[in-house]
C-alpha cells in the first residue's frame, strides 16, 4: 500500500462509515504501521490527528474486531515516544483503557492488547508508570489477576487466558517497575506473589516434559528485574505464594537460565536477613556437580563454561564463601585451572576469572591454606610461563634503552602509562571491585548494548539483560529453541486473531535499541569470546591442530600476570608462613615479573624471602645461583636502563637473602645443618654459602668451625661430580668477593714496556780473569770470574774459597742447560734490579733461569724474574706450566701466586674450568687442592680484613670511574 493509499484510508476514518468499512480500513492501517519498518507512517497518523479517532473507536465502537485491531495499531504507535506523549498527555489514553477493561472484563484478546500498550508506554518514561499506579490501578490489577489465574491448575468457568496474554502481562509488570513503583507493585498489588506461584507451576511442568520454555524464561526475567531492588518484602512474597516457596524452585530450572538465576540470588542476597531464605547451597552444589562430572577443556564451547562463570560470581559475595555453601568449590576451581594446558586468548580469559575468584578468599586464612594444600603453586608457575617464559630459562638479552636527557622534549615520545587494572581493555577486565559486598552482577556480554530507552536513568530500570544477543550453546537436555534467541526476540504481543493481528516481534527488537551500561565494567561472556575465536580460526582455514600456536594478546598477559601476582601476595601475608612458597620456580618467575612490572612486586619477593622458615629450603635449591647469574651475565650495554633494572632487582633480592642468612636464627640454622645435616644437604649449602654470607667472621665460622671448607674441597675433589663447575664458582666467588684475595702483582697489558733480550750473551772484552764452565753436554761457557764472585755468594765461595775449583780455569757444572746458563749470565749483565722488565725469552727457559738463580743464590735477580713472570707471562694458558714447574722444581716459587691467580682472575667461566682441568691433568691434584685449602684458610683467619676491604674499595672506585665510559656495570 502506497502513501497515497494511507491518505485515503485516513480520510475514510475521518468520516462516519459502516462497521465493515471501518474494519477494513483499520486492517490496512495495521499492516502499514509495523514497527520499526514503517516508522514514518506512525508519524503521519500523529500529524493527521488520527490518534484521537482511534481512541474514539475504542470508546464508542461495538464491533469487537474493530476494537482488537485498533488496540494493535495503538500498540505499534506507542513504540514512538512522540505518539506516546500525545496519547497520554492530550487524550488520556489510560482512562480509555480502564473503561475498556471494565467493559470487557473476561475478554482475553482485549486484556492482552491493552497490557501490550501499557508496556510500550512505560518503556519510555518512569513517570507514566507512576501515573498508572496512582490513578489507574485497574491496569496493574488486571495484569496481576491474569498472572494469578494463570498460576491455577484450572481456570474459572468462562475464562480463557492464552500464553500470549500471560507474556504481555509479564512484560507490562516488568516495564511498570522502577525505583518509585517497586514498593506499591510488591506490597500493594502482590506482583511477586502471583509471579512466584506462576513460576512454581511452569517450572514443575518444564522439569517434567521441557514444555513452555519461553514463558518460563519470561517469568524468570520478571523475577530478575524485581530482584534488582533492595526490598525485603520481595523475598517474603516469593517464599509465601499460594503454591509454596518459589525460591526453592530456582535450582530446578538452573540449567535453563543459569546466569539470570544467579543474578536473582545475588540481588536478593543484599536484602535477605536469614541464610536459609535463599537456596544458595543447592545452587552451588548443582554447579559443582556439573563441573566435576565434565571436562571443561574438552567441552569448552558448551554450557559448562557458563556454569563456571556463574559459580565464580556466586563466590564473589563474602556470604557465599563458607564451608556450608561452597565447601568443594576451591578444589574444583584448581582442578579446572589445571586442565588449561595450552594457552590461547580464551583460555587466558578463563584463567584470569578463576584466579580472581580464588583471590576473593584472601580474608579467610583457612581457605588460603586449602588452596595451597591443593598444589596451586605449581599451577601458578605454569601459568606465569605463558607470560614470562619457563622458569628454567632467564633471558637477560634485550635491546639497549638509554635514559633520555630530556624526557619530555619536543622530540621525545610520550611516556608509557604504567599498566594497571584500569588500563586494561574492557574485554579482559577481571580485577576485583572495591568491595565484595557491593559488587553488581557483571556476567553480561561485551560489546555495544542494543536497547535505547527514553526513561529516567535509574540503575535498575533497564529491561534488557546480558543474555540478549549472547547465544549460548545448550546441552541435549534443553529444548530445541535457544533461550537466548527467545530473549533476543521478546515480543510485546502475540497472534491474538488471524484477522487483525500479526506477530509483533519488531516492537521490541534489540537490534534497534541501546541499553544502559552497568556502573561497573562487565565481565565478558566467555561463550561470545569462544565464538569469536572460532570464527577467527575458521577464517584462517584449517583446524586448531593445523594452525600454529595462537599468540596471546599483551593486555591479557598483563591481566593474567597481575591476577597471579595478587594471589601470591595474599599467600605471602599468611601467618605462619606457608612452606609451599619456598619454591625455586615460583621465585624465579616472580623475579622475572618484577622486572616487567616495575612496581612493588620486588618488595613482595623480598618479603617472602624475609621469612626464616624459607631460608634453608631455598638454599637447597638453585635460586641463589640463578639470581646471581642474572646479575652477572648482563649484556655489555652502556648506560642501559634495563641493565640497571636487572642489576638492581637481582642485587636487592640477594641482599635480602644475605640479611636473613646473617641474622642470629639464619646463621644458627646453617651451622646446624652443616654439623647435623645429611651429606646431600651439606653439599647444597656449601656451594651457596659464599654467595649469601658477606660477613667475614660468620663466613670463617661456617667454613672452618663447621667444616664447610673441607666439604667444599671434598666436593671439588670428585672428578665425576656434575657440581664441579658450581663448586669451582663458589670457591672463586669466596676468594674474590668475600676474602678479597688479589694477585700480588697486576697482570700488565701495557704495550709500552721495556724488553730485555736475554739470549745475546758474550764475554766482555776488558775481562782479565776468565773462567770456563764445562756443562753436561760438553759445551764450554766463558765468564768473568770477578763479576760472578761479586754478584753471587755461591760463585764467590766456589771460585775464591777453599774448594779445588778456586784454582782451576775450567769448572764443571752439572744439570745445567747451556742456553739457560748463557741467558743467566746475560741477565746478570743487563737487568736493572730496581725495576721489573719484560724478559724477551720463552717461558720454559725463563723458568729454568729462575731455578738457576735460586740454585746459585742470586736472590735479587730471582725476585725480578719472578715478578716479570707474574706481570707479563702468567695467563690461563701458561698457568698449568708455571704450577707444574713450581712443584717439580721443588722451589715452590710462584706456587701460591698461581693458585691465587687461578681463583681470582677475571675470565670467562668456561676458560676458568678449562684451566683447572688442565691443572688436574698435571697429576698434582691433591697438592693443588691442598694449596687452595691452605690459601683460603689463611685468608679466613687473617687479621686486617676491614682495612684490606677499604683499600680494595678505593682501588675499585678508581677502576669504576675508568670503566664507566663503557658502561655502568663492572
Amino acid at each position: 500500500m502506497s502513501d497515497s493509499e494511507l491518505e485515503k484510508v485516513i480520510r475514510v476514518l475521518e468520516k462516519s462509515c459502516s462497521s465493515r468499512t471501518l474494519l477494513n480500513a483499520l486492517v490496512l492501517i495495521r499492516k502499514k504501521v509495523d514497527w520499526p519498518k514503517h516508522r514514518a507512517n506512525v508519524a503521519t497518523l500523529r500529524s493527521r490527528g488520527t490518534l484521537k479517532r482511534f481512541l474514539s473507536i475504542l470508546s464508542n465502537s461495538l464491533n469487537k474486531c474493530c476494537i482488537d485491531t485498533t488496540l494493535s495499531i495503538l500498540g505499534n504507535c506507542c513504540m514512538d515516544r512522540s505518539c506516546t506523549s500525545e496519547l497520554v498527555g492530550h487524550f488520556n489514553i489510560f482512562s480509555v483503557l480502564s473503561v475498556l477493561l471494565k467493559k470487557y472484563p473476561n475478554d482475553d484478546s482485549v486484556k492482552g492488547r491493552t497490557l501490550r500498550i501499557v508496556g510500550n508506554i512505560c518503556q519510555h518514561s518512569d513517570q507514566w508508570a507512576g501515573i498508572i499506579l496512582n490513578r489507574k490501578g485497574i491496569l496493574v490489577a488486571t495484569a496481576v489477576d491474569i498472572i494469578r489465574k494463570a498460576s491455577l491448575d484450572t481456570l474459572p468457568d468462562g475464562e480463557k487466558i492464552s500464553d500470549a496474554t500471560v507474556i504481555t502481562a509479564l512484560r507490562a509488570l516488568r516495564e511498570l517497575l522502577n525505583t518509585y513503583t517497586i514498593v506499591n507493585l510488591v506490597e500493594d498489588f502482590g506482583v511477586l506473589k502471583a509471579v512466584g506461584a506462576l513460576f512454581i507451576k511452569y517450572s514443575t511442568i518444564w522439569q517434567t516434559n521441557r514444555q513452555n520454555e519461553k514463558l518460563l524464561l519470561d517469568i524468570v526475567r520478571v523475577i530478575h528485574e524485581y530482584s534488582k531492588y533492595k526490598n525485603y518484602h520481595s523475598i517474603l512474597d516469593m517464599r509465601s505464594t499460594e503454591r509454596g516457596d518459589s525460591l526453592l524452585h530456582l535450582t530446578n530450572v538452573l540449567i535453563l537460565s543459569p546466569k539470570r538465576i544467579v543474578k536473582i540470588v545475588m540481588n536478593f542476597i543484599r536484602s535477605c536477613k536469614l541464610k536459609s531464605e535463599l537456596p544458595i547451597p543447592e545452587i552451588c552444589t548443582k554447579f559443582i556437580d556439573v563441573l566435576e562430572n565434565h571436562s571443561l577443556v574438552k567441552e569448552f564451547r558448551g554450557q559448562y563454561s557458563e556454569y563456571l562463570q556463574c559459580l565464580c560470581y556466586l563466590l564473589d559475595h563474602p556470604a557465599n564463601r563458607n564451608q556450608e555453601r561452597c565447601g568443594k568449590a576451591v578444589p574444583l576451581l584448581i582442578k579446572v585451572l589445571k586442565e588449561f594446558e595450552t594457552p590461547s586468548n580464551n583460555i587466558v580469559e578463563c584463567c584470569i576469572l578463576l584466579i580472581n575468584t580464588l583471590n576473593k578468599f584472601k580474608y579467610d586464612p583457612k581457605w588460603l591454606v586449602d588452596q595451597l594444600g591443593n598444589d596451586i603453586v605449581p599451577l601458578l608457575v605454569k601459568k606465569l610461563a605463558w607470560v614470562v617464559g619457563p622458569p628454567d630459562t632467564i633471558d637477560v638479552m634485550h635491546v639497549c634503552e638509554k635514559k633520555r636527557k630530556y624526557m619530555y622534549g619536543p622530540s621525545a615520545a610520550p611516556p608509557k602509562k604504567r599498566c594497571i587494572e584500569g588500563d586494561l581493555p574492557r574485554e579482559c577486565y577481571r580485577s576485583p571491585p572495591s568491595s565484595d559486598d557491593e559488587r553488581e552482577l557483571s556476567l553480561d556480554s561485551v560489546g555495544i548494548r542494543n536497547a535505547l530507552y527514553y526513561r529516567s536513568p535509574s540503575p535498575c530500570s533497564s529491561s534488557s539483560d546480558g543474555d540478549i544477543g549472547s547465544p549460548v550453546h545448550w546441552g541435549p537436555a534443553s529444548s530445541s529453541s535457544s533461550p537466548a534467541e527467545s530473549l533476543a526476540h521478546d515480543s510485546d504481543s502475540d497472534n491474538y486473531s488471524p484477522v487483525c493481528s500479526e506477530p509483533d516481534e519488531p516492537d521490541y527488537l534489540a537490534e534497534e535499541c541501546e541499553d544502559y551500561c552497568d556502573p561497573l565494567a562487565p565481565v565478558p561472556d566467555l561463550d561470545d569470546l569462544f565464538e569469536n575465536d572460532g570464527e577467527a580460526n575458521a577464517d584462517q582455514g584449517g583446524s586448531s591442530s593445523d594452525v600454529a600456536k595462537p599468540a596471546i594478546s599483551e593486555s591479557l598477559k598483563t591481566g593474567l600476570r597481575m591476577e597471579i601476582v595478587g594471589l601470591i601476595k595474599t599467600y605471602i601475608r599468611l601467618r605462619p608462613a606457608a612452606p609451599q612458597l619456598a619454591n625455586m620456580d615460583l621465585l624465579v618467575q616472580l623475579t622475572k615479573c618484577a622486572i616487567l612490572e616495575k612496581d612493588d612486586l620486588e618488595k613482595a619477593v623480598c618479603e617472602l624471602l624475609s621469612h626464616h622458615g624459607y631460608l634453608i629450603p631455598l638454599l637447597q635449591t638453585d635460586f641463589v645461583h640463578v639470581v646471581w647469574s642474572m646479575r652477572d651475565n648482563l649484556p655489555d650495554h652502556g648506560h642501559c636502563v634495563k641493565c640497571f633494572l636487572y642489576f638492581e632487582i637481582a642485587s636487592r633480592i640477594l641482599q635480602k637473602i644475605t640479611e636473613v642468612a646473617e641474622s642470629g636464627a639464619g646463621k644458627g640454622d646453617i651451622a646446624h645443618r652443616l654439623l647435623r645435616g645429611d651429606d646431600a644437604m651439606k653439599r647444597k649449602l656449601v656451594t651457596v654459602i659464599p654467595y649469601v654470607i658477606s660477613n667475614r667472621s660468620i663466613l670463617s665460622k661456617l667454613m672452618l668451625n663447621c667444616g664447610g671448607l673441607e666439604i667444599l674441597i671434598d666436593l671439588f675433589r670428585n672428578d665425576e661430580n656434575d657440581d664441579n663447575r658450581r663448586t669451582l664458582k663458589a670457591l672463586c666467588h669466596m676468594a674474590t668477593y668475600r676474602l678479597l684475595i688479589v694477585n700480588p702483582r697486576d697482570v700488565s697489558k701495557s704495550t709500552n714496556r721495556r724488553k730485555i733480550a736475554a739470549d745475546s750473551y758474550s764475554l766482555p772484552r776488558d775481562c782479565g780473569n776468565v773462567v770456563s764452565f764445562v756443562l753436561d753436554d760438553g759445551s764450554v761457557v766463558e765468564a768473568d770470574r770477578d763479576f760472578l764472585s761479586e754478584k753471587s755468594e755461591f760463585f764467590n765461595g766456589l771460585l775464591n774459597g777453599h774448594f779445588k775449583e778456586s784454582s782451576e780455569s775450567q769448572v764443571a757444572l752439572s744439570k745445567v742447560h747451556t742456553r739457560s746458563f748463557r741467558c743467566l749470565l746475560c741477565l746478570l749483565q743487563s737487568v736493572d734490579l730496581s725495576e721489573v722488565a719484560d724478559i724477551d725469552l720463552d717461558l720454559e727457559t725463563l723458568l729454568d733461569v729462575i731455578v738457576l738463580c735460586d740454585r746459585y743464590l742470586l736472590m735479587e735477580l730471582c725476585v725480578v724474574l719472578t715478578d716479570a713472570v707474574e706481570r707479563y707471562k702468567i695467563s690461563t694458558d701458561t698457568l698449568p706450566t708455571i704450577y707444574n714447574w713450581s712443584v717439580e722444581s721443588g722451589t715452590n716459587l710462584l706456587r701460591v701466586e698461581s693458585v691465587a691467580f687461578a681463583l681470582v682472575v677475571e675470565v670467562d667461566e668456561k676458560k676458568r674450568l678449562s684451566m683447572f682441568e688442565s691443572l688436574f691433568r698435571l697429576g698434582y691434584k691433591e697438592q693443588l687442592l691442598q694449596d687452595i685449602q691452605s690459601l683460603l684458610f689463611r685468608f679466613l683467619t687473617l687479621s686486617g680484613h676491614q682495612q684490606r676491604a677499604r683499600d680494595l674499595c678505593f682501588k675499585r672506585d678508581g677502576l669504576l670511574k675508568r670503566k664507566m665510559l663503557k658502561g655502568p656495570f663492572v
